[in-house]
């Protein structure tokens, strides 16, 4: 069973001013406006004070946008200025932290907030979808660019090792094109997209669907944003909206999903652990092994 999703993107808080006709949401609704990404960080509480009116209505406010809450509204406020707002969202991570181990108190604090929201985003019935799409699989392709490239390699590495054949496709430009045509009917591709959908995973999507290749789609905006099929979308944030993005979620999410996929195969998992094992002690000398006793 596939999902699909419109073409076109998300559109803007600002857009969405017609849909008000409170005179105390319209405040609300003004005031995120007019503050754009500074007022990701906010809470419900905070937005209200600033505004002077209560948290009930500032959710509230969120729901008439078309907002699913308002997280989704904080994240469409945040990623209008993504790519030119680092420094401001760097300073709103570390800015109370005045000591190096009260950036790792509030690190900890973070990744322990957006765990249990991954928990809450990440249906089980999606969860479990994903997995078996990944199990039935002859080859699990892992699609990143930037950072998320350096996740694509991890996921690919840590399937091989556990048996799956897996391969990693970290290319933007004109090169994904030769990366691309790996694809075949029975692989399947996790798709880590963020924000905005960019070209290069548009095409990408569409070859897929045109090879006849799955597709698991990890983002952290579902939506209408996308008109080919996905065979399992998994909305995984980056944190709090506002602040510096983490890749705590998607690593705990990715190596789940590896997992899940060595479960479904336990015997191939423990020969090619096994073939590995022999293939350290053959290349060291001696017994090396991965998961020594």
């Amino acid at each position: 069973m596939t999902k699909e999703y419109d073409d076109n993107t998300t559109f803007s808080p600002a857009s969405r001013l017609g849909r008000i006709t409170g005179a105390a949401e319209r405040r609300v609704a003004d005031y995120l406006v007019r503050s754009g990404s500074k007022a990701a960080p906010m809470s419900a509480q905070e937005i209200a004070a600033a505004v002077g009116t209560s948290d009930a209505t500032v959710v509230r406010t969120a729901r008439t946008l078309g907002y699913a809450n308002l997280r989704e509204l904080r994240r469409a406020l945040a990623d209008e200025s993504d790519e030119t707002d680092l420094a401001t969202r760097l300073q709103a991570t570390i800015g109370d932290s005045p000591t190096a181990h009260d950036v790792l108190a509030t690190a900890v604090e973070r990744h322990l907030e957006a765990l249990n929201t991954l928990l809450r985003r990440v249906p089980a019935a999606d969860f479990d979808r994903a997995a078996r799409v990944l199990s039935d699989a002859a080859h699990v392709w892992w699609c990143g660019t930037g950072p998320s490239a350096h996740l694509a390699d991890y996921a690919a590495f840590l399937c091989r090792r556990l048996g799956t054949p897996s391969g990693s496709l970290t290319h933007a430009g004109t090169d994904h094109a030769d990366e691309l045509l790996s694809l075949r009917a029975d692989h399947v591709v996790v798709v880590l997209a963020y924000g905005r959908v960019h070209p290069y995973v548009r095409v990408l999507l569409h070859h897929a669907a045109d090879v006849g290749a799955h597709v698991v789609l990890v983002t952290d905006t579902l939506g209408g944003r996308l008109a080919t099929p996905i065979a399992a979308p998994l909305n995984a944030g980056r944190g709090t909206p506002g602040r510096f993005a983490t890749h705590g979620p998607t690593m705990v999410l990715l190596e789940a999903l590896v997992l899940a996929t060595a479960a479904a195969h336990p015997d191939r998992s423990d020969t090619t652990l096994a073939t590995l094992n022999d293939l350290r002690r053959s290349l060291a000398g001696k017994r090396v092994d991965v998961d020594p006793d």
